[in-house]
């Protein structure tokens, strides 16, 4: 049996020597600049570098490419689905083009150089990139699996795919908030009016983005003045302010709402999938992406 621990050290001006560790003594420590203060900020470096690696180096998988270019309802890219992102592109470029050319206005200016200035405008480039490369995504998809050796699962998470990604995820969230914002703060029976390109706008324009309200200052807007928008005059720092922090708080809850109904919907489909295939409410059904077969269409 070894000796017990004995911390008792004849020299008191040197530092601790030695090191108990469960009731054995460990060989004197040849290094005498190691001392308690050292070692505990070695432990504390250690346990530093454990926290580093768990919330910085861990990473999330992301979803499967596949999951990208097909529809909700299925594993596969169907002609109608691909008509079906055609025109919704189609239907972004119309709605800039009558933005521009202010078709639909009870009361065009034609201040054409002014179009770039207002946040609307910037929501509908945006959502019409989105639109482009959702199309693009799936017009690859579609003429991919024409091939009888396609296999999604061999799809590689590209560029285009990421880029997708946030475009979507960015619009989709801030398009609800940039409505909701027009119609309760901005709108101004006296300028605005209720025709056609305003419902175009701001009604049928779903991919909206509720960008960075810190505008800079500097020029007029079409109406002569110098703000684009009343609620974010800088000339009253204060309001505008909380009217930046409000609006960001806004888009934050409203992305929270669209999660939880993005998991309402799947609850919804599932509860459908088993009625239609009378499957008993107690089985549990795993709708994750499971490897089979490509379908060719």
């Amino acid at each position: 049996m070894p000796p017990k621990c004995n911390n008792k050290v004849d020299d008191r001006d040197l530092p601790e020597r030695t090191s108990c560790i469960g009731d054995r003594i460990k060989d004197p420590l040849v290094n005498l600049a190691v001392t308690t203060i050292g070692r505990q900020a070695m432990l504390n470096k250690f346990w530093s570098y454990e926290v580093l690696q768990k919330y910085f180096h861990t990473k999330t998988e992301p979803p499967h490419v596949q999951l990208f270019s097909q529809p909700k309802c299925q594993m596969y890219v169907a002609t109608w689905y691909l008509f079906y992102r055609w025109l919704i592109f189609i239907a972004w470029i119309s709605i800039i083009f009558c933005s521009i050319f202010e078709f639909g206005s009870y009361e065009p200016l034609y201040k054409w150089q002014k179009w770039s200035i207002y946040l609307t405008n910037w929501d509908l480039l945006l959502g019409v990139t989105q639109a482009f490369l959702g199309a693009l995504i799936v017009s690859r998809r579609w003429r991919q699996q024409k091939d009888a050796a396609f296999n999604p699962y061999d799809m590689k998470l590209t560029m285009l795919e990421k880029s997708y990604w946030v475009f979507y995820t960015v619009t989709s969230t801030l398009a609800v908030g940039v409505t909701i914002t027009y119609w309760t703060a901005v709108y101004n029976p006296k300028i605005h009016h209720i025709d056609p390109l305003n419902i175009l706008l701001h009604i049928c324009n779903s991919i909206l983005m509720f960008l960075d309200l810190f505008i800079t200052t500097g020029g007029l807007d079409k109406n002569g003045y110098h703000y684009i928008y009343k609620i974010l005059d800088w000339e009253k720092p204060g309001q505008t302010l909380l009217i930046c922090i409000g609006g960001m708080a806004f888009i934050i809850l409203m992305h929270f709402i669209l999660c939880l109904l993005d998991n309402a919907r799947d609850c919804l489909y599932v509860r459908i999938t088993k009625k239609l295939h009378d499957i008993p409410s107690t089985t549990k059904i795993d709708y994750t992406v499971t490897k089979k077969e490509a379908e060719i269409v």
